[in-house]
């Protein structure tokens, strides 16, 4: 009896045993099944991630300027002759390309005019400047009034109806309060524009324009400042990166002036990203400014990369060659983990090239200007050489800017 009600115990035990090895065996499993899942769902995150990482590749060029000798090349009929057939690739590759439109698209109806700093283009020219693969254009520049607000009117409704964005100059009080932004790749820009003057002055709309300067004084005072840091501000609230042009310097030099010294610097100050500089129809330095560990690019000059004049009667000889180039500058603007950094910056020099005849118009990157055409080029017997282009780049951009150019 007593073994048998050992047997009988251990009977029982095993059982017990058994139902205890099966619940820890489920319980395993079950874990396992979970972490599995877990472990699936963090590398699904961990892809997502990955895929926030966005990358927007920009260019930035300078002054359009169309002047009477392109005009008397084209024709009438304004046709397109292939004018920027070299230098397209870049733009139509590329994820945003902004421009300054130096001169109105008023239209046939205001008058076409490419004399007398008084400028006013067709509509075919601004077919022109979109087929190219423009994105974007500043207004902001001392001939933003050369046409009048009819002229400024139509110039911003046309690029509308072509989806092309537009900023420095603006419809109404209200259209100024809506900063305009573009998103491209899940990262958005915002886009100011400002100038020194208009060389026609209209004082009772002034507030269209993005002045920086006080018309009266010609000073960049504080009110000024104020305006420029409320837009700022509001830019940065609705952006991810802020670029400002600015319309600003003395013309024909190399040289920096103080305003645009102590305009710059108080951009970087109101946290701007990037300062797209013009006027001085020739290149200036490019660099960066820190304050508060808030970093700024600023490109002083990119040059005029449209333009037709082969005197520049206002220039010396060496700055009536600096006229014909100008720069594409291309950058990286790269998102991740909601922080954007701006990498991979590079200038391209570009060369508007015309010959003997002023005709021929062509826009040709430095590398593809070969001898026979440097030696046909109208101003080539007057310094313009491919020498002379290469060794101001080389004296005016830190290197840490400029492709190595042969």
């Amino acid at each position: 009896m007593v073994i048998k009600l050992k047997k009988t115990k251990h009977k029982k035990s095993f059982k017990i045993t058994c139902t205890l090895l099966l619940l820890i065996c489920i319980t395993i499993g079950l874990f396992y099944f979970l972490n599995k899942d877990h472990t699936s769902n963090k590398s699904v995150s961990k892809s997502l991630n990955k895929e926030t990482k966005k990358i927007v590749n920009a260019s930035f060029i300078g002054d359009l300027l169309y002047e009477q000798p392109y005009y008397d090349w084209i024709g009438s009929n304004y046709n397109n002759k292939g004018y920027y057939d070299l230098v397209k690739p870049y733009f139509l590759n590329d994820d945003l390309t902004l421009a300054n439109m130096e001169v109105p698209i008023g239209g046939s109806e205001l008058k076409i005019s490419g004399t007398g700093y008084s400028f006013n283009a067709p509509n075919e020219i601004g077919e022109h400047v979109i087929s190219m693969g423009i994105d974007a254009v500043n207004l902001a520049n001392n001939h933003a009034n050369d046409a009048g607000i009819e002229g400024r009117n139509n110039t911003i409704n046309f690029f509308k109806q072509h989806n092309i964005l537009t900023t420095g100059v603006y419809e109404s009080k209200d259209a100024r309060q809506h900063i305009p932004t573009k998103s491209i790749n899940n990262i958005t820009f915002s886009f100011l524009g400002y100038t020194y003057k208009t060389n026609k002055l209209d004082y009772q709309n002034q507030d269209l324009i993005g002045y920086y300067r006080n018309l009266d004084t010609m000073k960049l005072d504080d009110n000024h400042k104020e305006i420029i840091k409320n837009e700022v501000t509001q830019a940065k609230l609705i952006s991810d990166i802020v670029i400002v042009s600015v319309h600003w310097g003395n013309e024909f030099t190399y040289t920096i002036n103080n305003e645009q010294k102590e305009l710059a610097n108080y951009l970087n100050e109101l946290g701007v990203d990037v300062i797209i500089g013009h006027h001085s129809h020739c290149i200036q330095p490019i660099e960066w400014l820190e304050h508060n560990n808030k970093k700024t690019l600023v490109v002083y000059s990119l040059g005029s990369f449209v333009s037709a004049d082969n005197q520049v009667t206002r220039a010396n000889q060496e700055f009536a060659n600096a006229y014909n180039i100008s720069m594409i500058l291309q950058m990286n603007f790269i998102k991740e983990n909601n922080t954007v950094s701006i990498t991979n910056i590079n200038c391209i020099p570009i060369i508007n090239y015309y010959n003997h005849n002023l005709e021929n118009f062509k826009l040709i990157p430095v590398d593809q200007y070969n001898n026979d055409i440097e030696k046909t080029h109208n101003r080539y017997s007057k310094g313009l050489t491919k020498d002379f282009i290469i060794n101001s780049f080389n004296n005016v951009i830190d290197q840490q800017f400029i492709v190595k150019n042969k």
